[in-house]
């Protein structure tokens, strides 16, 4: 016996190993060790029935095969002898309690803890050969895991909230909820539409608490703020605005270039999509004269124009951060500036949109923080990264694997949030998400290298039609040039 073997005892008073068989085990197409640990009861036996008080008399021995952790990264199990004693008169039958075992899955709750820890960042197949079962008990093991933190965990409903969407494959449209505040998943709902929204937030514990809600410009959502979340104010996020100017800048120079020959559209092609897209105070020297070529060029002088347009668009947020009034004033401005020349009319909607969303669009102003939804973008790419992961699996575990991650447990933990439910560990994690490329679970407290959204342009360096969000980088692809020519 060694180290691993009574470490073991540990957890089971009362029972004494007795041996340790190592069996070859075939399944399909696979074999495995497995590590067996035969052990039989030591501790007292009653002598009279705690129901009338009778002898209670032997009734032989049941072996209980238990899935326990692996020994030496080889799978285990606890073949353990109970002894049962049976009451003649009432049929009361005794058999020891074994406090260290969750009878629901005759599976030690060591194993259980560490099985659903690996269940949220590896794929239900991996963990299963890691402990040598079936890929149905591990995902059996970590629902009732999930059902068990969905009766026992209550978040605080926050005052800021984030919505949006994501598609997932065989799952369809899923609305992700963050708390913008404190950079948290919140929760997740399978589908998008206003009944289901209705419902949710008609269900939602304290909804007096939201006092602000930031998302892009889905009209269903507004009823569902208005009525369900009486003290909350929509808030349009900007980025979902001022991509429409790029799109509409895109839209002038491809109307300008479409009508050049081959010859000077393809030397006035290149590099300009990309100029076009940088902001102002960022353009180097070069792209200064390519922009300024384009200006002195009656030809290509309304690519220039549409280039200031789109900056003076983007300033009405950089230049009257402070003043709403003075935002409001300034888009009227803007709004007279722009030429009734058709190759402008991607603009024109852009001011009809701005128009239909007014109020939303300019609530920014009043929010008592900037509020943005770049966070809950983000978090969409850990819900498509767990998708991945775990391809084929159900909303139930999608939504566990990303809600129970370590890293957003302990921020709601920490920030208060969390209102009913076990302490979460700051060592020895319970729950742990695996940290992938350019994501981390963790943030930094120096504000000094938080994410400026004021002095950054989300739109650099992309090729033209293209959006993306600007945390994380992830191409959306909302808005597609379906008539620009080819390279």
């Amino acid at each position: 016996m060694d180290a691993g073997t009574d470490i073991r005892l540990m957890y089971f008073p009362g029972f004494a190993i007795n041996s340790l068989e190592e069996k070859e085990v075939k399944k399909k197409n696979e074999a495995f060790k497995l590590n067996v640990f035969n052990m039989d009861y030591t501790g007292e036996l009653p002598v009279k029935c705690p129901n009338c008080g009778e002898k209670l008399i032997g009734h032989g021995k049941r072996p209980v095969l238990i899935v326990d952790t692996p020994l030496k990264a080889e799978p285990a199990r606890l073949n353990m002898n109970m002894p049962r004693r049976r009451c003649l008169k009432c049929n009361y039958l005794w058999t020891p309690e074994v406090q260290e075992i969750d009878n629901n899955h005759l599976i030690t709750k060591r194993a259980f803890a560490d099985i659903t820890q690996k269940a949220i960042k590896q794929p239900f197949i991996d963990v299963a050969k890691e402990y040598g079962i079936s890929v149905n008990t591990v995902k059996n093991t970590f629902i009732d895991f999930l059902n068990e933190k969905k009766s026992t965990l209550r978040f605080t409903t926050p005052a800021f909230l984030g919505i949006d969407e994501i598609k997932i494959p065989k799952l369809g449209e899923v609305t992700v909820i963050t708390d913008l505040e404190h950079r948290t998943l919140y929760d997740m709902i399978e589908g998008r539409n206003q009944e289901l929204l209705r419902k949710y937030f008609d269900e939602l514990p304290n909804p007096e608490n939201v006092l602000w809600v930031c998302s892009d410009m889905y009209r269903p959502f507004e009823k569902p703020i208005h009525i369900d979340l009486p003290r909350a104010r929509w808030v349009v996020d900007h980025y979902h605005v001022v991509a429409y100017a790029n799109k509409a800048m895109d839209s002038v120079r491809i109307h300008v270039q479409n009508q050049l020959s081959k010859e000077k559209r393809i030397k006035t092609k290149k590099g300009l999509a990309y100029t076009l897209r940088t902001r102002l105070k960022r353009l180097s020297t070069e792209e200064q004269l390519l922009i300024r070529e384009c200006r002195k060029n009656p030809v290509t002088n309304p690519i220039a124009v549409a280039f200031d347009l789109k900056e003076e668009f983007f300033d009405i947020y950089d230049e009257h951060k402070n003043s709403k009034a003075d935002a409001q004033e300034a888009f009227a401005e803007w709004e007279k500036k722009i030429p009734e020349d058709k190759s402008f009319d991607g603009f024109q909607k852009l001011v009809g949109t701005v128009h239909n969303f007014y109020e939303q669009i300019f609530n920014l102003w009043e929010c008592p923080i900037y509020i943005t939804n770049g966070f809950t973008e983000c978090t969409n790419r850990l819900i498509r990264e767990n998708s991945v992961k775990g391809r084929g699996t159900s909303f139930d575990i999608l939504r566990g694997r990303t809600l129970y991650r370590k890293a957003n447990l302990e921020k709601i933990e920490a920030n208060g949030m969390m209102y009913i439910g076990p302490h979460i560990p700051q060592k020895g994690s319970i729950f742990h998400y695996e940290e992938t490329k350019d994501i981390r679970d963790d943030y930094t407290e120096d504000e000094s290298l938080f994410f400026n959204s004021y002095d950054y342009d989300p739109f650099i360096g992309l090729r033209p039609g293209i959006d993306y969000d600007p945390e994380t980088g992830e191409i959306l692809q909302e808005f597609e040039d379906k008539e620009e020519v080819e390279w």
